[in-house]
């Protein structure tokens, strides 16, 4: 099956449109289209700056483009409006995946603000912006009135999640805890006890199983999620290209050996790097 071809519009910008609420920078119109694509709930008031013509026009060589978004923005448009008039005029999106975009942004115009910026959040830790989404999720914490409490039970779990990806397990337990009191959500509970586990001692994990039976079915159940990550790990190509390095130093073949591990602790820094970038 043949993919469609997209077209290049106007030219690469030499300096990149930021978008704040989501810490990306855009270099053409074409990288802007794909991000409203794959994340519609962005697509708020806050999208209509009068800088996105500017730059459209100054950067991108779309004179044509930026007029009539500033000409919308004049006439009071709506946010899904003004981003149909960008994608339109790249000829960037299907049918379907326009009426997809309609669907969802129609969903998310029944979310409240907290509601909102809680996918936002959401959107940051998909990507692996670890810290960036905990700023959002303490932000939002704050802000919460009492009245939008059934959020916090997903915050803090997402909370706890990210602080796990930061490697910084014993915080990563207490919003896990936190989330799971809460909800009593099973997959808040077996994470609380995956984060204990990842930075207690095995002596001082098994102690507080036999101290907490009110924990024993979910310890049950990590159990056997650890099983399971085991032999997924075992059947992975990371396992293998680990056995193929093993080969290499036992057979003496030293220099192949760390050249091959210095590439994989320079790959695992950068995507530790990605995860701690403000």
């Amino acid at each position: 099956m043949v993919s469609r071809v997209l077209i290049c519009t106007g030219k690469y910008a030499n300096e990149p449109y930021h978008l704040e609420k989501v810490c990306v920078n855009v270099y053409c119109v074409e990288e802007l289209c794909y991000l409203f694509a794959n994340n519609p709930f962005m697509i708020n008031t806050e999208i209509m700056d009068k800088h996105l013509p500017e730059w459209l026009r100054e950067q991108c060589g779309l004179p044509e483009l930026a007029d009539r978004l500033t000409l919308a923005m004049k006439k009071g448009i709506q946010a899904g409006e003004f981003v149909d008039i960008i994608i339109d005029y790249v000829n960037y999106c299907t049918e379907a995946e326009i009426a997809r975009m309609d669907e969802i942004l129609k969903s998310n115009a029944g979310l409240n603000d907290f509601e909102r910026k809680k996918k936002q959040a959401d959107y940051l830790l998909q990507n692996n912006r670890h810290l960036m989404a905990l700023r959002e999720y303490e932000d939002l914490n704050r802000e919460l009135p009492d009245t939008e409490n059934a959020l916090r039970p997903a915050i803090y779990h997402n909370m706890g999640y990210a602080y796990a990806g930061l490697f910084m397990f014993d915080i990563a337990a207490k919003y896990y805890k936190r989330a799971y009191e809460m909800s009593k959500d099973e997959e808040s509970g077996v994470q609380y006890l995956s984060s204990l586990r990842s930075y207690l001692s095995e002596e001082e994990y098994i102690r507080f199983i036999a101290e907490h039976s009110e924990y024993h079915e979910l310890s049950l159940e990590l159990e056997k999620k650890i099983t399971t990550a085991k032999g997924e790990f075992e059947a992975s190509r990371e396992n293998r290209m680990l056995s193929a390095l093993k080969i290499y130093k036992e057979e003496g073949n030293v220099a192949s050996y760390y050249e091959e591990i210095d590439k994989i602790i320079y790959r695992l820094k950068e995507d530790y790097l990605q995860l701690v970038e403000e």
